[in-house]
């Protein structure tokens, strides 16, 4: 197919005419061989390597004058340019969203994060029909698409066998995608999504333990010699979207050990010492000044000797974390140069899409979801637990999920303020960028500071590649993409800049840029407090957003926000804060804590299924997606088939030792563990062996009362018969696990019993009809009503953190 007719503006492109002459017979009749041809690109269009790592600060990379090693990027940066004003929307998926689109992430529905699904239109989670993502328009124009790792762009409830499928990578898009798709994974047990299928949990081979970020490098790579062993010259677009730096913070000891002993000066003395490296780099003006710690955050000195050794470890392993996923851009970016394609490779490498993350609250916590399930721990506690796993050295293994203290994330955002979630401040929303694009750009090394947001990428990469934006896409109408290219930076620093204008709001933390003037208004909340106490303040008809702290910075003279000149411009103050509620009704802001109107009475409809029924061997349910049995009575009953001479193993088990329960059979006795986020762990046994042949097993919890972190007993039953009991005195009030799932039959993964952990994934030996969970056998509606009030309040926490 030539590419001179060719119409691009609508997509996709219409089959060709045929152009041979078809005579009755052969005789005369001549080919059209264009007709057997594909659409392909533009002449020239170059390949494209996209790199997003998560949860990460502008100054924790080396290549931005952190303390963390990150030799791929610095490379790139060497050989290429860095941009020191790139920025993002404070939050995952909003980001991820806008970046994929090119439109700001409350016109495509993400205001909040997948998890937080509403019914107001800038937060359903579902990008309209209308905002197209560009990786669809690079494949429907011929390019070939992979994405790889993390997702978080479908929602919780839709991450099943039944769809749909269109909220999928594959429905973005991209050809192929290998990853996850929640929010979150564990780096040693990922649940892996391969295109539309959930295909579980890898099994290490060759006597290596399996370590997905090593996986994910070799999967691009080996995607990448697949396409190149079909057709040599098709160009391709790969987005290599990391799991790191989200927590759980899981990396082999190697790479931890790095950094033994080199933050023994704690937090205070990283942002010194970065924001000295930065100004020596140059990535920072000389005259920048360093924004002091804020007093949610405590002074290093002022803590005991062992809470420094505690977090002193975490930070260690959490930057070996970021070295190995820069180990792995790296190996990508070799096999690339090794196919002789880098030098016709954009290359766009992005250090965090929101900020490092302050949501491991103020002590960390060895368990992440401690925080999101509202149980707080103190570093004693933590130390304590973390004994019984074999001290501070398993901080980084399978036995633990952790996630840093909130200061260190404070530190990696230097030498701006704050971090994830608060898009009002340069520390959610800047982000160190580098591109390599050596036909472009000719001043290797060099820096670019004009303002640019992620949802310029798109516009960026469709101008570079000789696209057009289309009007129409599969008959629909677009709306025009918000984000601007800046592909005329790569000419030099001197460049005008074009992105001009930009809002940014999460969670009700918003600001309003124009003209280098940034307006920040920050709601009376620290990003970790999600008390009841706390939220009572934003209360329809309490908060009034007009009356939040104002906070006025002149960029241009004060690059690290430094100086509120609030008092001294009220003109521009008002101009600003009128501007952003244009743009907020605009781009479909409206209303401000859309994301979490749940806690205040606007609930989405009681599902009415009350039973689930499982069949045979059902696996990885997504944590998102299993029967709701939290805050009350629930039962489990399971139909099996079990031999003469007995069976063994699991019946059901949702997510693992951190967080979880199974009910297996041990030893010819009906067992069931629960755990509580690692912190209590209960079990029961049934007084009995099970009988054999056909027979129904159940389980019955008997709340206390209909509330949140509820305590109730145990009732274990084979055949209608009781045949043990016990009592547990606390229940996980939100969620077990942010990416473990739930299995039939086995325990994949993380076990939830340690103590058949050597017999794992511990198959059961019998036949499993059926298992079914009826998560209402005492509710009233009254109760039902509240429940469904309280677990969305939950929810919100648990998304927030994602």
């Amino acid at each position: 197919m030539t590419d001179a007719p060719i119409d691009r503006t609508r997509l996709p492109i219409a089959d060709p005419a045929f152009k041979g002459t078809a005579n009755r017979t052969l005789a005369g009749s001549a080919p059209d061989w264009g007709l057997i041809g594909h659409v392909t690109p533009p002449e020239g269009a170059p390949n494209v390597l996209l790199v997003l790592v998560d949860d990460a600060g502008f100054g924790q990379p080396s290549t931005f004058g952190g303390p963390i090693s990150t030799p791929g990027m610095s490379r790139m940066a060497e050989e290429g340019v860095r941009y020191n004003r790139f920025h993002v929307t404070a939050l995952c998926s909003p980001t991820r969203a806008a970046l994929l689109t090119g439109r700001n992430h409350h016109a495509v529905g993400f205001g909040s994060i997948g998890e937080l699904s509403s019914g107001f239109p800038g937060y359903t989670a579902f990008v309209p029909e209308d905002s197209a993502p560009f990786p669809k328009m690079l494949q429907m124009n011929g390019y070939s698409t992979a994405a790889f790792g993390k997702w978080h762009l479908t929602p919780d409830g839709q991450q099943g066998a039944a769809g749909p499928f269109g909220r999928w990578p594959n429905g973005w898009g991209f050809d192929y995608f290998w990853g996850f798709l929640g929010g979150e994974s564990g780096q040693w047990d990922p649940v892996i999504t391969e295109n539309n299928k959930t295909i579980g949990v890898p099994q290490s081979k060759d006597g290596k333990k399996y370590y997905f970020p090593d996986d994910m490098a070799d999967k691009t790579i080996g995607w990448l010699h697949d396409v190149r062993a079909q057709d040599a010259g098709k160009p391709w677009f790969v987005y290599f979207s990391t799991g790191c730096a989200h927590a759980p913070h899981h990396v082999p000891e190697e790479w931890a050990a790095k950094y033994k002993g080199k933050f023994d000066s704690g937090w205070d003395a990283y942002r010194e010492q970065t924001f000295e490296r930065q100004k020596r780099l140059g990535v920072i003006p000389a005259d920048a000044k360093l924004t002091p710690r804020n007093e949610a955050f405590p002074a290093w000195d002022s803590l005991a000797s062992d809470q420094k050794a505690l977090y002193a470890r975490q930070m260690e392993v959490y930057a070996g974390y970021c070295e190995n996923a820069d180990w792995n851009v790296g190996r990508v970016i070799a096999a690339v140069e090794d196919m002789g394609e880098l030098d016709n490779t954009l290359v766009i490498y992005i250090f965090g899409d929101n900020g490092a993350s302050m949501e491991g609250a103020i002590t960390g916590s060895f368990n992440e979801l401690t925080m999101q399930n509202g149980i707080p721990l103190t570093p004693e506690q933590q130390l304590a637990l973390i004994q019984q796993y074999g001290g501070l050295d398993v901080w980084g293994s399978d036995l633990v999920a952790p996630h840093y203290a909130a200061a260190w994330a404070w530190a990696g955002n230097c030498p701006f303020q704050w971090g994830k979630q608060v898009a009002s401040h340069l520390g959610g929303t800047r982000q160190g960028m580098v591109i390599r694009y050596p036909r472009l750009i000719t001043d290797a090394g060099g820096l670019r500071s004009q303002f640019t947001h992620c949802i310029d990428i798109g516009p960026t990469i469709l101008e570079l590649a000789g696209l057009p934006e289309p009007t129409h896409v599969n008959g629909i109408a677009q709306t025009p993409m918000h984000g601007t290219s800046f592909l005329h930076t790569f000419a030099g620093p001197d460049a005008e800049e074009r992105h001009t204008q930009q809002y940014f709001e999460i969670a009700g933390y918003r600001a309003m840029y124009k003209d280098g003037w940034w307006l920040a208004q920050s709601i009376p909340r620290i990003p970790w407090d999600l008390t009841p106490e706390t939220m009572a303040r934003f209360a329809p008809g309490v908060w009034q957003p007009d009356d939040d702290p104002v906070e006025l910075y002149y960029l241009p003279d004060d690059f690290t926000q430094a100086d509120d000149i609030a008092a001294q411009h009220p003109e521009k103050v008002r101009e600003l804060r009128e501007l952003f509620w244009a743009e907020a009704e605009k781009y479909k802001v409206l209303p401000l804590l859309g994301s979490l109107s749940f806690y205040f009475g606007l609930l989405p409809p009681i599902p009415a299924q009350t039973t689930y029924t499982y069949y045979g061997d059902v696996q990885n349910i997504a944590s998102g997606m299993i029967p709701r049995i939290y805050n009350h009575s629930y039962a489990i009953s399971a139909d099996l088939v079990i031999p003469e001479g007995g069976a063994e193993g699991v019946i059901v088990a949702e997510a693992d030792h951190l967080g979880g329960f199974s009910l297996f059979v041990e030893g010819g006795k009906l067992r069931h563990t629960y755990s509580m986020m690692g912190v209590l762990v209960y079990r029961q046994e049934s007084d009995t062996p099970l009988p054999t042949g056909e027979v129904n097993v159940r389980l019955e919890f008997h709340a206390d009362a209909p509330k949140p972190a509820t305590g109730g007993d145990v009732r274990l039953f084979a055949n209608a018969k009781e045949i043990g009991k016990g009592r547990m005195d606390f229940t996980v009030p939100l969620r077990f696990s942010g990416y473990a799932g739930m299995d039939i039959g086995r325990d994949n993964g993380g076990v939830v019993d340690r103590n058949y952990a050597d017999r794992a994934p511990y198959a059961f030996t019998g036949t499993i009809r059926r298992v079914v969970f009826d998560i209402k056998p005492h509710l009233s509606a009254a109760d039902e009503n509240t429940l469904h009030e309280s677990a969305h309040h939950g929810h919100v926490a648990h998304g927030i953190s994602a």
